[in-house]
């Protein structure tokens, strides 16, 4: 009776070409059809046309231009839930026959997140005796989302402030951090706690972020805070840290990165009268990753690193 249904679905498909289903998943993904054509190996006029046929088929517009790219419909979104997952498992079983050796691991993840990732993953291969490169894409100068990385096998390992659920892949977290206050050693008037009122007299920075979990913190500083001075914003906290060593600026980091760097950047870490949550960050990886018992064991010993007692790497 299955195998009767599926060439009933097969008849009705008889005149649909197949193909336009990875030129629609491939926009979809990337969010424009010249990107579309370049991962795809295409001309812009064939993803065109091919979207044009989709739009026939499926009677509806599917995609609308928007700035540079293009914006799915809420039709468009329902033909990649049903098919986006499929399509990952079905790479999964093509996939299969991957050679166990490999020669080089590739990361996605932002510059910030690659200074905590990095080492470990040095130090991992260097305990599992394997001789490999790493390559490191930063997210910072890609439009790709963690979906579209996996999907398109583009890093083995992509670390992200947000978890991303498949059937064809596995997220953990793989580290958390607490924000600290920060300013520096000759601040003339905190001395090692800050304190809430204090606030209202002292000039902070501001970390120029998208992620929601950063976001989240910010928030919730703001709170406590009720309204903070900015005096100086960026989305580079190497920047931030300098321009706290030479003002009288109060920052918040991530406590691993204050540990690392307070020294270098002649500042003290403060002690606050309130707990931030923890931010995590997550590690997500194609399910068949397992299947290589040489990076699965490194994947392994680099949680061992973040979670054991000499987590400050």
């Amino acid at each position: 009776m299955k195998d009767t249904n599926v060439l009933e679905n097969l008849h009705k498909l008889k005149d649909f070409d197949l193909n336009l289903l990875r030129v629609f998943e491939t926009v979809y993904i990337s969010g424009s059809g010249v990107r579309a054509a370049e991962i795809l190996g295409v001309t812009a006029s064939a993803i065109s046309q091919s979207l044009q046929k989709l739009r026939i088929f499926f009677n509806d517009p599917l995609f609308i231009r928007e700035g540079k790219g293009v914006s799915p419909t809420s039709f468009a979104d329902k033909i990649h839930e049903s098919i986006s997952e499929n399509i990952g498992l079905l790479f999964e079983q093509l996939l299969i026959s991957e050679p166990a050796a490999f020669n080089q691991v590739t990361i996605y993840c932002t510059p910030f997140t690659a200074l905590r990732v990095m080492p470990s993953l040095a130090l991992a291969l260097k305990d599992a005796g394997l001789h490999c490169g790493i390559k490191h894409i930063s997210s910072d100068g890609m439009v790709d989302s963690t979906e579209d990385v996996l999907t398109y096998r583009k890093a083995d390992l992509v670390f992200d402030s947000a978890p991303y659920y498949s059937f064809s892949t596995i997220t953990e977290v793989f580290d958390s951090a607490q924000a600290v206050a920060v300013c520096r050693k000759g601040h003339p008037r905190i001395g090692d706690i800050l304190l809430r009122e204090d606030m209202k007299n002292e000039m902070s920075t501001f970390l120029l972020n998208e992620t929601d979990a950063v976001k989240n913190i910010q928030v919730l500083i703001e709170n406590f805070f009720v309204k903070r001075h900015f005096a100086y914003s960026s989305s580079s906290l190497i920047t931030i840290l300098g321009m706290t060593e030479s003002s009288d600026y109060i920052s918040f980091v991530p406590d691993w990165f204050a540990e690392k760097f307070a020294e270098c950047f002649n500042l003290k870490i403060l002690t606050c009268d309130f707990v931030l949550p923890i931010v995590e960050t997550y590690m997500t990886y194609h399910k068949n990753l397992v299947k290589n018992p040489e990076l699965s064991r490194v994947v392994k010993t680099m949680q061992g690193y973040m979670r054991g007692p000499d987590k400050n790497i």
